[in-house]
């Protein structure tokens, strides 16, 4: 329990620093044919995008071994990207 709880609070520091650039954001590629950035944290993929009124909005999360490129074209559909 102790060991999620800090997962859990540190991938939330993570959310509350990307607007400073805290964390390192990369593009998501091409192929996944959205708009989005995303960065790793330790076994999981976090996808974000900036929303219209300049908020950051958390997409997905999804674990490293994850279809990546199907669950996150659905995700960021289901966003109305």
């Amino acid at each position: 329990m102790a060991q999620a709880n800090r997962y859990l609070t540190e991938l939330f520091e993570a959310f509350e620093i990307l607007d400073t650039h805290g964390v390192v954001s990369r593009p998501i590629p091409a192929s996944f044919d959205v708009q989005g950035y995303f960065f790793r944290y330790e076994e999981h993929f976090v996808y974000w995008k900036r929303l219209g009124n300049g908020d950051i909005g958390i997409v997905t999360v999804l674990h490293e071994r994850m279809h990546q490129i199907e669950r996150v074209r659905e995700d960021f559909e289901s966003q109305g990207q």
